[in-house]
């Protein structure tokens, strides 16, 4: 059976990434960049919205950073939803970090940021 488009709920300091595939069957992200504020203690939340059923494995997306520059704890998320927790960098108004998403064989290279 399928899942609902989000089968969470999202909370108030959530930045939701909706990811999905489009009509010619490449990824798209809902909002590319992201933006987190540390000060508002606010997360990325990143949700498949692809009409189908989310297991957990295989996971719908692969979110990966590059280790050696990713602004969470952890430069690996998968499935949905899937959450970053808090910033671990320091805010920068124009730092943008390149995050890589994989699902069903597609690739897509959107970024995140951090600011004060």
């Amino acid at each position: 059976m399928a899942t609902p488009k989000l089968a969470f709920i999202p909370g108030p300091n959530d930045v939701v990434v909706e990811i999905k595939l489009d009509r010619d069957g490449k990824i798209s992200v809902s909002l590319d960049p992201f933006y987190v504020h540390p000060k508002n203690k606010e997360q990325v939340v990143w949700v498949c919205t692809q009409n189908h059923e989310h297991k957990p494995q295989p996971p719908c997306f692969i979110v990966d950073f590059d280790p050696s520059d990713k602004p969470f704890d952890s430069a690996h998320f998968e499935g949905h939803p899937s959450q970053s927790g808090f910033a671990t960098v320091q805010p920068h108004e124009t730092k943008l970090y390149k995050y890589t998403v994989r699902m069903n064989g597609k690739v897509l290279d959107p970024k995140g940021g951090v600011r004060g």
